[in-house]
């Protein structure tokens, strides 16, 4: 990777620190959901369990990620075309928004406003959130701000820094797919089949690349490397996703908590693996603690990049 792709990388990452998604901005994502809608509606069987449908949720896939990565192509190689990268690559970060939505939640909670809290949290996770007490909404937010540190943050800088923009937008055109129908109810199961696989593959590095990361940041904030090391290693296999508990299992140990556990998902219970070994009583300070440590390990992961510019064997890495 070279030097200045890195510096258009560190314009991007300020930009989100700034502005965050504002809903003015032509958000690159909101234009893949409504092309997965729209293919949906048009290539998949009615009888959506049906091996036809798995087909055509892997054509849905190829064409919404490959035209993803070719329409950022395209607007790379016109005159001026690359002026629109740092743009581009700011649209594929979401550390900020994840902040301030978690923020919100605990600042929500610390008002004594739990209706407020669950509608806050309703936007940052997938699950239900009507019956969830205090506890449950904190434990809720610590956890999508561990897995979204991945999915938003670490994964995205490290395709950046493999492919620019081009590679960035096809992952978040994988994420989308997977976040839209990659989910395993009876409806999606099998269109969102290669959507899920393709998600599982993209988000592998990054996945494992956050524990280190996360012990590291959890050093520099005063919390529990040690136990974000250790219950890192440890749990990170306890869940059904490939992905999903490496960074829950750190947040866990740093924090000294426990995540996971029964949950409800569209109306129906779900018994997720316990990751950690600390308190489930988890309050607004945890929810507090853990957007630090997202902040802190945001950072590390940017430095990440700025390492694997220098060493880069391309022009960039030659000239620093």
């Amino acid at each position: 990777m070279e030097l200045k792709r890195a510096g258009k990388i560190a314009a991007a990452y300020l930009l989100d620190a700034l502005w965050g998604d504002p809903p003015w901005y032509p958000h690159p994502v909101r234009i893949m959901g409504a092309c997965i809608t729209f293919l949906d509606r048009r290539i998949i069987p009615a009888d959506r369990s049906s091996r036809a449908a798995r087909r055509a949720g892997c054509l849905l896939a190829g064409m919404v990620v490959a035209g993803s990565w070719l329409c950022a192509r395209a607007l790379l190689s016109l005159r001026g075309g690359g002026l629109l990268e740092t743009p581009l690559l700011y649209t594929c970060l979401a550390r900020k928004d994840l902040e301030r939505s978690a923020l919100d939640v605990a600042e929500a909670l610390e008002a004594g406003d739990l209706a407020r809290a669950r509608r806050r949290l309703a936007g940052l996770v997938g699950r239900d959130t009507e019956s969830l007490d205090g506890h449950g909404i904190c434990r809720a937010a610590v956890e999508s701000v561990a897995e979204n540190f991945v999915d938003g943050v670490l994964a995205p800088l490290l395709w950046m820094a493999w492919g620019g923009a081009p590679a960035a937008l096809a992952f978040k055109a994988v994420s989308t797919l997977d976040s839209m129908i990659g989910h395993r109810d009876e409806e999606n199961l099998l269109p969102g089949w290669c959507g899920a696989r393709l998600d599982d593959v993209a988000v592998f590095p990054a996945a494992r690349t956050s524990i280190p990361l996360l012990s590291a940041a959890a050093f520099l904030c005063g919390m529990d490397g040690r136990g974000a090391w250790r219950t890192g290693w440890r749990y990170r296999l306890c869940h059904e996703s490939p992905n999903s508990a490496h960074p829950e299992a750190a947040f866990a140990g740093a924090l000294r908590v426990s995540l996971g556990g029964p949950d409800r998902y569209r109306g129906e219970e779900r018994l997720l693996p316990v990751v950690g070994e600390g308190t489930r009583e988890l309050e607004p300070r945890h929810v507090r603690e853990a957007v630090r440590l997202l902040n802190a390990a945001s950072l590390l992961a940017l430095l990440l990049v700025f390492f694997l510019a220098a060493v880069s064997p391309g022009r960039g890495g030659a000239r620093g």
